[in-house]
């Protein structure tokens, strides 16, 4: 098939982007649609053009196509998935009622096991190229929800997290984002609350984020709920603290702290973030130790350096890695800051800052981030290598975490 479809990208990115106005729109998803959504997300990236995508059949539904159990299971989802998105919005007393299809093409190919496909190109001021309000979450963690709903509730709490302002979200506002137009699916507060929202609640728990919220009533019925997310990833050791990503709010923060230190900084962050793919607290660290002129010259012509090596298509097996390298080559300082950072923290200090209820909650998300690793992460989110550097890493982790709760 020639088109759009050809060049699709099959390396997932870690992060996935998506504006305001998409997140805190109706968009009522099964498990499997939620998890094609994720991944078909996944594959975009917010500096090229194409919003094509390709996802293997068994990183959506585990097992095999025994029976042919996969293939209905997805093509009922391809089904739901191509039918027009119902969004109706309100202006000067008037309704408008807008249908748009969130994919422009969705194909089920049983010889490959792949299913390919394109996001509307109408959505792409949504998807892609995004300057203004908009959402990011981390793909591992979306794809660790086990509960559409509770991915769903990811974005839209997600979406209010940076805001400096606490902003009620009406009671049936909210159903209506979850569940679609003139849905009657949980309209009672106690049955949406114990069988959507506590659940989803928990799962956000395990994986490093804590919910609180707060209820406002008219009367007996509940009129509109308040959200406060607050990441609780408080690693063991520094080297993982250094690694927790920043929020969007954190990171405008950090841009100003740079131009006040050297007004190029900023821009060098972006360049590495974006350009040459850097997780967000290797480009921080990269940029901490730019300490002047001379460092900053050095850094910029390894980013020159690799640009020619890309251009005459020697094969890279990872950008970020490869850039990385070059860089910690001409700042050496670089590298003793990572080997001073990765040194445990002992003694009374740490005791003093741990409880046994933190620990135990740490050594659990650290497990079931362990688990979605080894066993549940799409076979293109991360290479092998990749794979095997966070195993050792989490399973340090544990090892570290299990010792501190045996004192």
């Amino acid at each position: 098939m020639n088109g759009p479809l050809n060049g699709l990208q099959t390396k997932l990115h870690e992060v996935a982007f998506l504006s305001n106005t998409f997140v805190r729109s109706p968009l009522a998803l099964n498990n499997v649609e939620a998890r094609i959504f994720a991944l078909a997300l996944g594959c975009l990236h917010q500096k090229q053009d194409t919003l094509a995508f390709r996802i293997h059949f068994n990183d959506i539904t585990r097992g095999g196509n025994t029976g042919g159990k996969q293939y209905t299971e997805l093509a009922a989802a391809q089904t739901r998935l191509t039918q027009p998105i119902i969004n109706t919005s309100l202006k000067n007393g008037k309704k408008r009622r807008d249908a748009i299809s969130l994919f422009n093409i969705l194909s089920l190919d049983e010889g490959t096991n792949l299913i390919t496909g394109e996001f509307n190109p109408r959505l792409k001021e949504h998807l892609l190229d995004l300057t203004g309000k908009f959402t990011t979450v981390e793909l591992e963690s979306l794809l660790t929800l086990k509960n559409a709903h509770s991915q769903r509730l990811f974005w839209i709490m997600r979406s209010y997290h940076n805001q400096t302002w606490e902003e009620p979200l009406p009671f049936d506002t909210l159903r209506e984002w979850l569940f679609g137009e003139n849905s009657e699916q949980y309209n009672d507060w106690t049955d949406f609350n114990r069988y959507v929202l506590k659940p989803a609640i928990e799962e956000f728990r395990v994986i490093g984020w804590e919910v609180v919220v707060t209820i406002q009533r008219r009367g007996r019925r509940v009129e509109a709920l308040v959200f406060k997310m607050t990441s609780t990833q408080e690693p063991l050791l520094p080297v993982l603290k250094a690694k927790r990503v920043l929020t969007l709010t954190e990171i405008e923060e950090f841009r100003r702290t740079l131009e006040a230190t050297y007004r190029e900084l900023p821009a060098l962050y972006d360049r590495l973030r974006l350009d040459f793919e850097l997780k967000e607290y290797q480009a921080r660290e990269v940029v901490q130790n730019v300490k002047d002129l001379t460092a900053y010259q050095a850094v910029t012509k390894v980013l020159y350096d690799v640009r020619l090596v890309l251009a005459s298509h020697k094969p890279i097996k990872s950008l970020p890695a490869y850039t990385l390298s070059q860089i910690k080559a001409v700042l050496p300082v670089y590298q003793l800051l990572g080997a001073t950072s990765g040194a445990p923290v002992k003694g009374a200090s740490l005791r003093s800052v741990r409880v046994s209820a933190t620990l135990e909650s740490q050594l659990q998300e650290a497990q079931e981030r362990l688990k979605f690793v080894q066993e549940e992460a799409p076979t293109n989110l991360f290479s092998e290598q990749e794979k095997m550097s966070r195993t050792a890493s989490i399973e340090a982790e544990i090892t570290a975490l299990t010792k501190k709760l045996a004192i």
